[in-house]
């Protein structure tokens, strides 16, 4: 590729995301058509196509706010963050960023949405599993091993904690179904996500749970995780509480691997 050539694109490019109107002057103006005129046409389109994806990748947000107010914010968003990744699939990862400091009103419920809708994709595209851990693996354990197991998750299990009600009223928005109060719960609720077979799945998580899939995650065994969950459940039926949440995940189909490991 020639230097000018190279020049002329990087000039185009620069006016595409707004940062540069100089390259108006290497098109040529005919009686029909002006140079910004014909330039326009691309500008336009550009973000039209980018508008396009933030829509599919926030389909909830767009039916939150109409289809002119997302317009305008998305071209808002497009200001500060102009697409930086050859894929139009990234555009968007800045829409939670970007509405948390918006100062609009309801900053922190919209922000939520997108955080949301942001991470059903992300379990979507996330890798396969080779195998999953079923409850015919989980009978084959020898009970002596069971102190020392790890677990192996799902390369598209996350989790969100959210303030608001935002799992069953993105629910609604995408069923046309009429909308829940907006409710901010006094803490916090944890929701987990993965993708089960094509499709994302979430589900909220009790404050004992939510801490012990994460510890999981980290690499704290089975041992690791009874003792955990001594702060919310009696000794008695700590054991039985733990299991109960390893057979949850495997039905789940959250687990990939269990394995024995030595001290």
């Amino acid at each position: 590729m020639s230097e000018h050539l190279r020049q002329l694109q990087q000039r185009f490019q620069d006016y595409l995301l707004d940062q540069s109107h100089d390259f108006e002057q290497d098109i040529i103006s005919t009686d029909d058509a002006r140079a910004e005129h014909r330039l326009g046409a691309y500008y336009n389109a550009y973000r039209i196509r980018l508008i396009d994806c933030l829509a599919t990748d926030f389909s909830g947000l767009l039916k939150e706010l109409g289809d002119e107010g997302f317009e305008f914010m998305a071209l808002e968003y497009l200001k500060l963050y102009p697409s930086e990744h050859p894929s139009v699939r990234w555009v968007g990862k800045h829409m939670v960023e970007f509405l948390q400091h918006s100062g609009q009103p309801e900053a922190e419920f919209f922000a939520e949405l997108a955080n949301f809708e942001w991470s059903q994709g992300l379990c979507f595209d996330a890798a396969d599993a080779d195998r999953l851990f079923t409850l015919q693996d989980m009978a084959q354990i020898d009970p002596a091993a069971w102190p020392t197991l790890k677990f192996d998750f799902h390369p598209s299990m996350r989790w969100l904690d959210l303030n608001w009600n935002v799992p069953p009223y993105w629910v609604a928005l995408d069923k046309d179904e009429e909308l829940p109060p907006k409710q901010r719960g006094e803490y916090p609720t944890r929701w987990l996500m993965w993708r089960k077979e094509l499709s994302p799945n979430w589900r909220s998580l009790d404050v004992s749970e939510a801490w012990a899939i994460e510890a999981a995650a980290q690499g704290a065994n089975f041992a690791e995780l009874c003792e955990g969950l001594l702060e919310w459940i009696g000794e008695d039926a700590v054991a039985v509480t733990a299991a109960g949440f390893l057979k949850q995940w495997i039905v789940d189909e959250l687990l990939i691997e269990v394995s024995a490991t030595e001290d």
